[in-house]
């Protein structure tokens, strides 16, 4: 009977969404025709707008106004500027949620099959460092593809420079001709300079939004010439002259370091492949470690030990160029 009920309540509860959805995208379509029959245009994000689609922007708002009213400011803008650079339409707010509403999910998960909440609570812990392994790897992947574009991006700014056209049609031609994520970066500062921001400050949070060191240098040769003037496109050919240089440095350097991290990798996983494999094979050998106090405080102490010696070696594999 309660499960009947139950189910009557979340049946209810849907339909009311999709309703409530249905109104407010149609409230959207009415104000697109308004749009259209005084002006001749309709946005394509209107005309497309699907019932998900405005449900994910309505929660985007509603944690965005969390966001203004609680919670510390430098840490959220570091959040959101994680989100920014791993390419994500995310609030640093909405990952959090996203994430601790999965590790909870898994927790009981985990926690109901094993009948042991520690393991519950080892799943949830692995799973939250999983979401946000996932979004540095993300960010490594966009940065370096934005580095390898670079060189061609300076090239083509050169060239169009020295065809006669100014920097601003230069950065346009970059959006449309050029891939992801230069193009998205260069379009987001045609939009914002659209909209009335300054070319400095429309530069300046693309360097913030990029973190690439090679790309600062360029945002700061930019700036330089437009106070001081001067031949921007000879300026640009020597910075990617400097840029090629430095990222062919970097290539030899992680060739080089290949073996070290590898090394770092292979010593930190064979203790854990060895645990398992005789928790597996010999669960009694491993039964003094599990069950007395000196064997759990050996555990701790060799976890420590190699997660310290991990971060020794890829500090020391680690060579900035």
């Amino acid at each position: 009977m309660i499960l009947l009920i139950s189910l009557l309540f979340a049946f209810l509860f849907f339909l009311l969404l999709f309703l409530g959805l249905q109104v407010l995208l149609r409230r959207k379509r009415e104000m697109a025709e308004r749009i259209q029959m005084f002006s001749g245009y309709q946005p394509s994000v209107v005309r497309r707008a699907s019932i998900f689609e405005i449900l994910r922007s309505r929660l985007h708002e509603i944690f965005a106004e969390k966001a203004r009213r609680t919670g510390s400011a430098s840490r959220r803008s570091r959040l959101d500027l994680m989100m920014v650079r791993a390419g994500l339409p995310l609030l640093g707010s909405e990952f959090l949620a996203i994430s601790a509403g999965g590790a909870f999910l898994v927790f009981i998960i985990i926690a109901l099959a094993t009948r042991n909440p520690v393991t519950g609570l080892l799943a949830l812990l692995l799973f939250l460092a999983a979401d946000f392994v996932f979004v540095q790897r993300r960010i490594t992947k966009r940065l370096n593809n934005f580095q390898r574009q670079l060189a061609d991006c300076l090239s083509l700014v050169a060239n169009s420079l020295r065809a006669g056209f100014s920097f601003l049609q230069t950065m346009e031609i970059i959006s449309r001709e050029m891939e992801p994520p230069m193009s998205t970066e260069f379009e987001k500062v045609m939009r914002d300079t659209s909209l009335g921001k300054s070319l400095d400050e429309a530069l300046h949070d693309m360097d913030e939004r990029v973190g690439s060191a090679d790309f600062s240098l360029v945002v700061t040769a930019v700036l330089i010439q437009q106070q001081v003037g001067g031949n921007l496109a000879t300026i640009l050919d020597t910075i990617r002259s400097t840029i090629t240089e430095r990222i062919r440095i970097r290539r030899e350097v992680n060739t080089l370091t290949a073996q070290g991290k590898m090394s770092g990798i292979v010593l930190a996983c064979i203790p854990v492949a060895l645990a398992l494999f005789f928790y597996i094979t010999s669960p009694e050998y491993l039964t003094p470690l599990l069950t007395t106090d000196i064997g759990k405080v050996a555990i701790i102490g060799t976890v420590f030990l190699v997660i310290v010696g991990f971060i020794i070696i890829r500090k020391i594999v680690d060579i900035k160029v």
